[in-house]
């Protein structure tokens, strides 16, 4: 979607051309003079109930001016690793001639990625601004993200030797980080010493270490996380075993990043406890059913 004379918030995305938001990209939109057109309840009507508490871009105010046409690459969720891969990246990549509007927040190293492939990137402070002429992309496809990931394969990651300590089989862990992380995960640690596994914490490495780790990858346990998008850089014919604290977290995403590696991806899920635990006996059971000869 292309707009003349937006108004854009930098802070989170959201974009203002007359009396029309746009917000998530155009995912989301709300009618300012027409409020009985919008949705009364669901997941529109939720997103700007929340985000319509803070500031929206004033037409009539002094706010800096973007002469030229630009990209929209600010979306509230793209410090996650994982809309990193799903959104921006495909995005960003289908539409490489593009002029792209980055927020200020945005990771370091996300924005140095970008750049080694000569995409031209605005980095935005926190406020209002005026853009001359804005393109608000859509959701990639799922066919967008095997591009971007086939195009990555043959132009990038062929020449890239940020990690050499490869494994075959690795277990994600999350135990630095608040959420779902497994509680019992000390006790599952000899369990996969067992048959093989090396324990790794991503949270500190490189976007290139971990696509040249997981290049490397035939089999992969892990708590349901953003570490699980790597996926994509597995070769075809992988195992994924993802550990969910209920059977719809994420609304299956990693089961759609599997299907596009063509990688066997199976779902566990604990019996339902105050905490994230896994029962040993059951990661036992599952390993011995890939690796019999252990």
């Amino acid at each position: 979607m292309q707009i003349q004379q937006a108004y854009l918030d930098a802070q989170d995305g959201l974009v203002r051309s007359s009396d029309w938001l746009y917000f998530h990209g155009n995912h989301f939109r709300w009618n300012l003079i027409n409020p009985h057109s919008n949705p009364t309840n669901g997941e529109n009507f939720n997103r700007f109930t929340q985000r319509l508490s803070g500031r929206i871009p004033d037409l009539t105010a002094a706010t800096q001016r973007l002469s030229g046409h630009f990209h929209l690459g600010i979306h509230p969720h793209f410090h996650s690793y994982y809309h990193l891969w799903t959104e921006l990246i495909p995005q960003v990549l289908t539409q490489r001639k593009g002029h792209w509007l980055l927020p200020w927040w945005l990771p370091v190293n996300y924005i140095a990625f970008l750049q080694q492939f000569q995409i031209r990137l605005t980095v935005l402070p926190p406020r209002i601004f005026q853009c001359e002429s804005l393109t608000i992309p859509n959701k990639p496809s799922l066919q967008d993200i095997k591009y971007s990931i086939e195009y990555l394969r043959q132009n990038y990651l062929g020449r890239s030797n940020a990690c050499n300590d490869l494994t075959s089989r690795i277990y994600i862990s999350r135990r630095r980080v608040k959420r779902r992380h497994l509680q019992n995960e000390q006790e599952l640690l000899p369990i996969l010493d067992r048959y093989g596994y090396r324990i790794v914490e991503l949270e500190d490495w490189s976007i290139e270490r971990q696509m040249q780790l997981f290049s490397g990858v035939t089999h992969v346990v892990a708590p349901h996380g953003a570490g699980l998008t790597n996926a994509l850089w597995m070769p075809v014919g992988g195992k994924v075993l993802e550990i969910r604290p209920s059977y719809a977290s994420g609304d299956f995403c990693f089961s759609e990043i599997c299907a596009l590696s063509s990688l066997e991806h199976e779902v566990l899920v604990p019996i339902r406890r105050p905490t994230f635990q896994l029962e040993p006996a059951l990661l036992t059971e599952h390993l011995q059913s890939w690796h019999p000869k252990v």
